[in-house]
């Protein structure tokens, strides 16, 4: 892997109806085992058999239609293979739960980092924000995902040369998830409002966000949610998320809104 601290185990995911097409494979990386990888492989590969089965399918047009329409998966610098089981997969129909490959990929972890990078001229700009990540990226992978943004700062400023070479971490936090639904259930947007303050930091604010809940939120969910928010607002101060442990809420609003949430869940 590319990147320091990235974990070892990564994906190949082949679609075979875009064979030979710049879309026609992706990587998914992050996995910690090899174990993990190979059971999202399998369930992966299940899933896209199941797709094509239907009643009274003759083995033969169904290995056919897989290899026309299926998709295939291989972990990565590793002997495994998802269709190396592919007889047995079209022999024995799969449960839902063994086709369930998005329960089995790396969960996305939520960071935000304040970044300081500099060119070989030591001239700096900040750059950073939140990102998601499947695992803590290294300094290294820090430059690689901000380097863009640095690059466009050092241009604003007209900056030369605007090559990011170095950074300074200011600041780096993983922060609290949102809360997830019962699986299957159908979501709704909620807009949580909350004003609080954190007498130890001496500081106050108001922080908003939407979130996706199959009803109103209310009790564990909406105490998640408002937690959240404090962990954001007080990561982005630079004092850091825990600090939302000791934050006093004043006041909470909930209503219902079409926007999108700002908090996916995959």
């Amino acid at each position: 892997m590319s990147n320091p601290g990235e974990p070892p185990f990564a994906v190949l995911v082949f679609d075979m109806a875009k064979t030979g097409e710049p879309d026609g494979e992706h990587v998914v990386s992050g996995f910690e085992t090899l174990e993990a990888a190979t059971s999202y492989a399998i369930a992966r590969v299940r899933a896209s058999v199941e797709e094509l089965r239907k009643p009274g399918i003759a083995t033969a047009e169904h290995r056919q239609l897989w290899h026309l329409y299926g998709e295939d998966c291989s972990v990565m610098n590793v002997d495994v293979r998802g269709s190396d089981l592919l007889d047995d997969f079209i022999a024995t129909p799969a449960t839902p739960a063994e086709c369930n490959w998005q329960a089995l990929a790396p969960r996305l972890r939520r960071f935000r980092a304040s970044l300081l990078i500099s060119n070989g001229n030591n001239e700096s700009v900040w750059a950073g924000g939140f990102f998601r990540s499947t695992y803590r990226l290294s300094r290294d992978g820090l430059l690689e995902r901000f380097g863009d943004d640095a690059i466009a700062a050092f241009k604003a400023k007209e900056i030369e040369p605007a090559e990011p070479t170095k950074l300074m971490v200011a600041n780096y936090f993983e922060l609290p998830d949102p809360p997830y639904p019962p699986p299957g259930a159908a979501l709704r947007s909620w807009k949580v409002e909350v004003g609080f303050v954190c007498h130890d930091v001496k500081f106050g604010g108001d922080a908003a966000g939407i979130f996706a809940w199959p009803q109103e939120p209310t009790d564990w969910a909406l105490r998640t949610m408002q937690f959240l928010l404090m962990a954001d607002m007080m990561a982005m101060r630079g004092d850091g998320p825990d600090w939302a442990n000791d934050c006093e809420i004043l006041t909470a609003k909930v209503t219902e809104t079409e926007a999108p949430p700002d908090y996916p869940l995959d």
